[in-house]
C-alpha cells in the first residue's frame, strides 16, 4: 500500500513537473525576472511601510510627551482661575443673601399690612 503510495507520488511529481514545462507562458528567465521585480517591489513596499510605523510611532511618543507636560499646565491654570473665581464669588453671594433676607422682611410686612388692611376693611 506504502509502495503504490510512493510510486504515485513519483508519477505525480514527474508528471506536475513536466506539464509545467511545456505549458507554461513565459520562460525561464522571463519568470525569474518577474518574480525577481515582484520581491524587489513587495521588500520596497515593506520597507516604506516599515519607515511609515517608525514615523507614526514617533508622531505618537512627541503627542503624548506634549500631553503629559501640557495636562499639569492647564489644570493648575484651571484651578488657580476657579480659585479667583470662588474669591470674587463669595462677597457677591453675601450681598445676594443680605438682599433676600431684606425681601424676605418687606414681604413678610407687606404680608402683615395687607392683612391688617383686609381686617379693617371687613370691618367697615
Amino acid at each position: 500500500m506504502i509502495g503504490n503510495f510512493l510510486k504515485g507520488l513519483l508519477f505525480g511529481s514527474i508528471a506536475g513537473g513536466l506539464g509545467g514545462l511545456l505549458f507554461a507562458p513565459k520562460s525561464g528567465n522571463e519568470t525569474r525576472e518577474e518574480l525577481i521585480r515582484y520581491l524587489d517591489d513587495t521588500t520596497e513596499a515593506t520597507l516604506e511601510f516599515n519607515d511609515s510605523v517608525k514615523q507614526l510611532k514617533d508622531a505618537v511618543m512627541v503627542t503624548r510627551k506634549t500631553i503629559d507636560e501640557t495636562i499639569p499646565v492647564v489644570t493648575e491654570s484651571f484651578t488657580k482661575d476657579l480659585e479667583a473665581f470662588k474669591f470674587q464669588a463669595q462677597p457677591r453671594l453675601a450681598r445676594i443673601k443680605t438682599q433676600m433676607e431684606q425681601l424676605n422682611q418687606h414681604i413678610t410686612t407687606i404680608q402683615a399690612q395687607s392683612a391688617e388692611d383686609t381686617k379693617q376693611i371687613e370691618n367697615l
